[in-house]
Order: C-alpha cells, then structure tokens, then sequence
C-alpha cells in the first residue's frame, strides 16, 4: 500500500477546497471560448463585401473549431490541475499566463487537426478570428468569475475555517497568503502567533484550547516545529474540537521547495527532491522527443552544414571538419562531444573557455559561434544517446571540479543527460562563466529544469532557444 501527499501546496482540506473550484472555472472557460467563437463568427459575417448574404447561425462546417477548442482547454486543465497548478496560479494572479498556456494548447490542437485531416472546409477568416477572441475571452470571463466569487464573499456555505499557529516571523506571510482566499469560501478565524519564549507545552496549549473554543475552525495548521509525540497530542486536541490537523512541514525541512510524503509500509519517506526523470515513462517520453528531433535534423539539416563548414575551413583555416572534446555526461559519465571547428588548429589551449574577440578564433568562426552553428553536430550526440535536446550544458571534467567548489549543489545538475540547449542558456546565462555568482545562476536554473521538467517545459524551452539564437544578442557558448 503506497499513499502520497504532496505538501507544496499545504494538502487535504485547505488543498481540496481550492482544486475543488475546478470544474467551475473550465466551465467558465468554455463559456467564454463559446463565446468567442460566436463573436468570431459575428465579426466574419460583418467583414463579408456583400451585406445582404449574412447568415444568423455558424455553418456546421465551421462548428468542429468550437469542439477543438473546448478539447484543446480540456488537454490544458487535465496536465496542470495534475501538480495543482491550474488553480493556484488563478488564485496567486496568474491568469495570464493560465490564459496564455490555454490559448498554446488550443491553437495546437486546431492545427493539428488541419494538418492530419486536411479539413480544408473550415473557414480561414473564421478560424483566424476565432484564434484572435480566445485570450481575451478567457481573461474575461476568469475575471467576471471571480469578482462574482468576491461579491458573494461570506455568502458562500460550507466555508472552510481555519485557525493556524506559527511562530511571530510568519504571521504576516501566513495572514497575506490566506486574504484573497474568502472568494472560494475560505475563511481564517486567527493566528495564533506564539513567541520565542511561550513554547512551553502546557502554555501552548491553553492558547491553543482557547483559540479552538473561540473561532470553532474545521482545520488547524500547525506552523510551528514538532515531533511525532507534540503532533500525536495537538491532533488529539484538534479532534476533540471538531477539527481537523494539517502539518506544515517547512519549519522542519527549511525552504526546500516542493515536499513530497510517500508512504510505503512500513516506511514514511521525505523526498526533499524531485526527480520526474526517474519515471520510465518520462524518459521514454523525452527520448522519443529528443529522436524526433534529432534524426531530422541530422538526416536533412546537417549534411549541407557539413558542406557549408567544410568550404568555410578550406578558405580560412584548413583542418579537421570537427571539434571532439571529452564532456561530463548523466551520472558523471564521460563523452566525446561534437563541434564544428570554429578556432585554428594545434592552439594547445583547449581546455581555455573562448571568449569575445578571441584570438583562436579564425574569420568566420565568430559568426558560428553566434548562430549556434557550431553546436548542430551535437544532435549526433543526442542521436547516439549521450545527450538530450534539452538539458544542462555539458562542462569539461576540470571544469567541473571548479564549479563545484564554487556550488555545493553542482552535482545535482548530473542528474539528467546534459542538453544542447536548456533553462539557465534561454534565461541569458551562456558563454564563458566570469565569476562565482554567475554558476550559481546556470547551477540554479539546472536543477530547477531537474526537478521541475515535464514535456511542456521542454518544448517552451526549445521555442525560447530559436528566439535567443535569432535575436544576435546572446553571448556565444
């Protein structure tokens, strides 16, 4: 028997309570795509040349858009509600990015649609203004929702009420999380905010004894460190008020991130980490990512910049086609990378990072390096297995002694195959690494890919990575 809690999110009651709006907020959402459908369909009827032909209801031909949408918005909420995220992003003021996120999926599942079933039927101008209404229509209707919600405020029964103890440093947070939460029928009764020095069990107590009789709330959160003894006892006393305990976990673990409790007998086990690519299904998924990127690319792309490089060598530095390095790959294993050759040849300073204006460059290297040109033949690497489209660079291995003096985590970006391209390089942190503050940034951003990748994020980082390589004003790696 396994069981797992996720405790990001403070679980249970309080966690239920606020994923259990869900059904409402996707029907509001698909009243306000229906409802930009028809607008879309009112606007097209209003540019028509010839005004007499207005037609008074969509044509059936056109319908399968507003079916795709509502598919498309089903596919969106059923991958973030997953996590919890849908929802507290709404309540944390996200919408936009919940409505941008709506929209991608949306537009996805349209064209994806046009593309394997040729439905050429489908009106253009109507399928283009239909695209244009969506994001606006979200926002809106998520907007009017919830000022609905607001405006009810109090009226909306059962509320959840809630007392929570803390120490006096997190009271303000903990008063701040809980403001913007009446709208859903959440209501905090008190906190209970307890000083340095009033620990004593007994005292705590009392105040605790006193707080359940005044405020009668139906769940307690305890913010405060504990033992499995304390915690026996203040749930005893909980349930002897009618009240349900949830445990904070932060005051023992410290800022962890997102805390995972799995319980398999006869053991209960803290993950302090996460790791998605543990999951045989994940990995499979990413690979078949990475193939369908990769055998293209090598197949059709790679072959005439093979051509192109080579003319390009013969005219300015003649020498090797390609530059082969040893890398540290997953787990620490060592690989032989794939480059164009963009320096001369014999410098005898491989191991030097390259930088602006760098002597060993030859004429016409720097404009590979800016274009990521030189890095394409690492898609044979990612074809081979040793790497991944996306993931943490691959850094040489005295390299990586260095960094990780400078980052006790370092090893942890270890954890995956190392990428072409990945989180810290389209968050601007690529080239050379000129000080301590600037690993930590690529270290950060690589295990926050680590434990946070999903299918999603891959692909928004593979979009992003296009934009930095075309924008001319990323440094060259």
């Amino acid at each position: 028997m396994a069981g797992r809690a996720d405790f990001s999110h403070m679980q249970d009651a309080l966690s239920l309570r606020v994923r259990g709006w869900t059904p409402f907020f996707v029907l509001v959402d698909a009243i306000a795509v229906a409802g930009a459908y028809f607008v879309a369909f009112v606007c097209s009827q209003l540019l028509k040349p010839d005004m007499s032909i207005m037609a008074f209801a969509p044509p059936s031909k056109d319908g399968v858009l507003l079916a795709l949408g509502i598919i498309g918005l089903l596919f969106h909420m059923l991958l973030r509600e997953r996590d919890g995220q849908y929802m507290f992003q709404i309540i944390s003021g996200h919408k936009l990015r919940v409505c941008a996120g709506q929209v991608l999926f949306m537009v996805l599942t349209l064209f994806v649609y046009l593309g394997l079933w040729r439905n050429y039927d489908v009106s253009r101008k109507m399928l283009l203004l239909f695209i244009t209404m969506m994001g606006p229509a979200l926002w809106l209707g998520k907007l009017l929702f919830m000022k609905f919600l607001r405006a009810l405020g109090a009226r909306l029964q059962p509320r959840l009420r809630i007392l929570a103890v803390c120490d006096e440093a997190s009271e303000t947070a903990t008063r701040q999380w809980f403001a913007n939460k009446a709208m859903l029928g959440i209501h905090l009764c008190d906190v209970l905010a307890v000083e340095n020095d009033a620990r004593h069990e007994s005292f705590l107590e009392h105040q605790l004894e006193q707080a359940l009789n005044q405020g009668r709330p139906n769940l307690l959160i305890w913010r405060l460190p504990t033992d499995a003894a304390r915690t026996e006892k203040i749930r005893l006393i909980a349930e002897s008020h009618g009240t349900h305990l949830a445990v904070d976990l932060e005051p023992i673990v410290g800022e962890m991130g997102t805390v995972q409790l799995t319980e398999y007998l006869p053991m209960k086990l803290v993950s302090l980490h996460k790791h998605p690519l543990v999951s045989p299904a994940h990995r499979f998924l990413k690979r078949v990512l990475d193939i369908s990127i990769s055998l293209p690319v090598v197949v059709l792309v790679l072959p005439f910049l093979c051509v192109g490089v080579w003319i390009l060598h013969r005219i300015y530095s003649p020498g090797p086609l390609f530059f082969k390095q040893s890398r540290s790959g997953a787990d620490g294993q060592m690989f032989k990378i794939f480059k164009f050759r963009t320096m001369t040849v014999n410098h005898g300073r491989e191991s030097v990072q390259a930088r602006a204006n760098d002597s060993r460059i030859f004429t016409g290297g720097g404009l590979m390096r800016k274009l990521s040109i030189d890095e394409m033949p690492q898609f044979l690497n990612v074809l081979l297995g040793d790497m991944s489209v996306v993931g943490p660079r691959p850094h040489m291995a005295e390299h990586d002694v260095l960094f990780a003096m400078e980052c006790s985590q370092y090893a942890l970006r270890h954890t995956v195959k190392p990428g072409v391209t990945g989180l810290a390089q389209v968050r601007g942190h690529r080239g050379p690494v000129d000080d301590a503050s600037e690993i930590k940034h690529r270290v950060t951003s690589d295990i926050e890919y680590c434990q946070n990748w999903s299918f999603y994020l891959d692909l928004a980082i593979i979009a992003r990575t296009f934009l930095h390589v075309f924008s001319f004003h990323a440094k060259s790696c």
